[in-house]
């Protein structure tokens, strides 16, 4: 194939410049258009308050499995270490100024080993408690067909040591260890 040569294009500058037509003024500012929001169906969503994500969301933090399992009748947790070869339930309760619970409730933890997470709301903040059911029985007040209760305040010492990040390491132990 015979080779050909192929010619450079010259690009000569226009020393014209084209001028830019002005954009009339706006009248009127521009608005701002809001986005539209969804109604959300919450007929489907258990856990409104966000109870056991707050629970789950703190094992998680501490190098824990959660499994969340949302029921008619509350929030419920199982937490796993991380082989996945150590398990423990864990019931989720939301209180306003004292740690209350249903014998119930607590019936099947017992001989799982299970742990009890309150969440304290009291206005300004919430306390997160993470107590073993076997710790929690006895020591809680029985008060009849009301439940079982634990009084922050008469028992506040002892239970610093299963507040926050603290408790869920404590109560947690043989799952972190």
């Amino acid at each position: 194939m015979p080779k050909t040569k192929s010619k450079k294009l010259r690009i000569e500058d226009d020393e014209d410049e084209v001028p830019i037509p002005e954009l009339p003024e706006l009248i009127e500012p521009i608005e701002v258009i809001e986005p539209v929001r969804r109604a959300v169906d919450t007929g489907m969503i258990l856990d409104m308050e966000g109870h056991g994500g707050a629970v789950a969301s703190a094992l998680i933090v501490n190098g824990l499995r959660a499994y969340l399992s949302v029921v008619n009748k509350g929030v419920n947790l199982v937490a796993a270490n991380r082989p996945h070869t150590l398990f423990v339930p864990v019931k989720v309760s939301a209180c306003k100024s004292e740690l209350d619970i249903k014998r119930e409730e607590t019936t099947p933890l017992v001989a799982a080993g299970g742990v009890l997470a309150f969440l304290v709301d009291d206005g300004d903040e919430q306390v997160a408690y993470y107590i073993p059911v076997a710790e929690y029985l006895a020591r809680a007040g029985d008060r009849g067909e009301s439940g079982l209760r634990l009084e922050i305040d008469a028992h506040a010492d002892w239970l610093d040591q299963y507040e926050g990040h603290a408790g869920v390491r404590r109560a947690f132990a043989k799952l972190l260890a």
